[in-house]
Order: structure tokens, then C-alpha cells, then sequence
């Protein structure tokens, strides 16, 4: 039965670094800046660098986690900006359950509103399937924001 945290230690960042690369959706640039969340938070907190946490356990070890926090410009904002299941373990539903813990811990910060963004690249259809099928909405499209071909599309949720 997984289990779920809200804490990342120093420990977690090996395994955040091999899921974020078993899901063959990040660039590399794109790996390293979701480890620097991490850095920051382990440096500083949760609360000082504004980043929180939740990852899913099974067995002892981390198969997924999402990383968020509150949107420095709004007052009741909050932005998902990575969520992420080892490749081998996305057909569990992990993401799912990580996704409504997420909401739960922002609502209980006192977020109204999430906001996820992706890319609009075909590889992401399933992402963007998934943000649907949780009852996000498109909210905008920025045209070629990621590269030639490559939108990056905004869903929002009420939470």
C-alpha cells in the first residue's frame, strides 16, 4: 500500500533525479532545475524558499512526487510546477493520488486555485489527458513558448 510524505530530505534527491528521467519527458536543463527546488528547499525550508512536497512511497522507496507553492503574485494562487511517477509504476494510478494529496496540502494553506502548465508537444498528450480527467481546465495557450512547435498550455483548477 503506498504511502505519502510531505518532507524531502538531501537522501530523496538521487531517487527525484531517476524518476524525472525514467519518464522520457524532461530535457535535461529541465531535471536540473526541478533538483534545484529541491536544493533550495533543503537549504532553506519549505515556508522560506516557498517550495512544498509530496511524494509517494511504496515498498520504502519514492515512486513519485510533486513539487508546488504559492504564486509570489497572487494572493491565492498556487502553482504545480513538477509532478512526476517512475516510468514503471504510471499505470498505478500514483498520480492520481498524488495530484488530489497536492490539492489537499494547498487548500490547506490556504490556496484557492492551482495552476499546472505543459507542453503542447504530442509526446504530452497524456499528461494533458490526465490534467482533464482531474477536472483542470485550459485556461491559455502561449504559442511556441517552449521551441518551434512547442506551446506551452495552462490549466487552472478551483480547488
Amino acid at each position: 500500500m503506498p504511502e505519502i510524505s510531505f518532507e524531502i530530505t538531501p537522501a530523496d534527491r538521487p531517487a527525484l533525479e531517476k524518476i524525472l528521467a525514467s519518464s522520457g519527458f524532461f530535457y535535461d536543463f529541465e531535471i536540473e532545475v526541478a533538483l534545484s527546488l529541491a536544493d533550495e528547499t533543503f537549504g532553506q525550508g519549505e515556508e522560506k524558499s516557498g517550495y512544498y512536497w509530496v511524494k509517494l512511497l511504496e515498498e520504502g522507496e519514492i515512486r513519485g512526487f510533486a513539487n508546488f507553492g504559492p504564486n509570489p503574485s497572487s494572493v491565492h494562487s498556487w502553482d504545480i510546477y513538477w509532478m512526476a511517477i517512475q516510468q514503471e509504476h504510471r499505470s498505478k494510478h500514483y498520480g492520481s493520488l498524488i495530484l488530489k494529496e497536492t490539492e489537499e496540502r494547498i487548500r490547506s494553506l490556504g490556496g484557492k486555485i492551482a495552476w499546472i502548465e505543459t507542453s503542447g508537444r504530442p509526446l504530452y498528450e497524456p499528461t494533458r489527458h490526465f490534467y482533464i480527467k482531474n477536472s483542470y481546465e485550459l485556461e491559455a495557450t502561449l504559442r511556441e513558448f517552449y521551441g518551434p512547435e512547442d506551446p506551452k498550455l495552462v490549466y487552472r483548477k478551483v480547488l
